[in-house]
C-alpha cells in the first residue's frame, strides 16, 4: 500500500498518544505471543517487533532499553523462562514460554471468544482490521 492509498493524511493521525498506550497496553501480551510461537532472545525479539513495525507512523523502534525489562517482568511473573545458549563465540540468554505462560494466552483468548459478538474490544479490533471502510461521522442517534 502506497502513500496515496491511504485514506487518511497520516502528519495528521488525531491522537499519536492514543495509539501508542494501545501498543503499549498490548505489548506483554504480544511478546507473550512471540515467544509461544517460537523461542527467542532479546536481540531475536527486538528485531521481530521492529520488522512488524516497520509500517507505522513515526519512529517506533524498540530498543534493548523497553525489551529486557519487559523481559524480566514476564519470567519474574512465572510466564516464560530463560537459558543460556551459545550463538556463535558468545552466550545468548533464550526466552521460552511457561505452562502459566500458555495459560495466559489461552485464558485472554476464551476471554474474548466468549465474548465475541457484544464486546467492544472485539469490535474495534474486527473494525480496525478487517473492515477497509473509511470512517466517517455517524450521526443516527442525533
Amino acid at each position: 500500500m502506497s502513500d496515496k492509498d491511504v485514506p487518511y493524511d497520516t502528519d495528521s493521525v488525531p491522537d499519536m498518544k492514543f495509539l501508542n498506550s494501545l501498543i503499549k497496553g498490548a505489548r506483554n501480551i504480544f511478546i507473550l505471543w512471540l515467544i509461544s510461537r517460537e523461542k527467542l532472545h532479546g536481540y531475536g525479539l527486538m528485531s521481530k517487533i521492529n520488522e512488524l513495525s516497520s509500517d507505522l507512523p513515526g519512529d517506533k523502534t524498540v530498543h534493548s532499553s523497553t525489551i529486557y525489562p519487559l523481559l524480566h517482568k514476564l519470567e519474574k511473573d512465572g510466564l516464560i523462562t530463560s537459558y543460556q545458549e551459545l550463538n556463535g563465540n558468545h552466550k545468548v540468554k533464550v526466552y521460552e514460554i511457561t505452562e502459566d505462560g500458555l495459560q495466559m494466552l489461552n485464558s485472554i483468548k476464551y476471554f474474548i471468544k466468549q465474548r465475541r459478538e457484544n464486546n467492544d474490544l472485539v469490535l474495534f479490533f474486527k473494525d480496525m482490521i478487517l473492515n477497509d471502510k473509511v470512517f466517517t461521522q455517524n450521526l443516527e442517534g442525533e
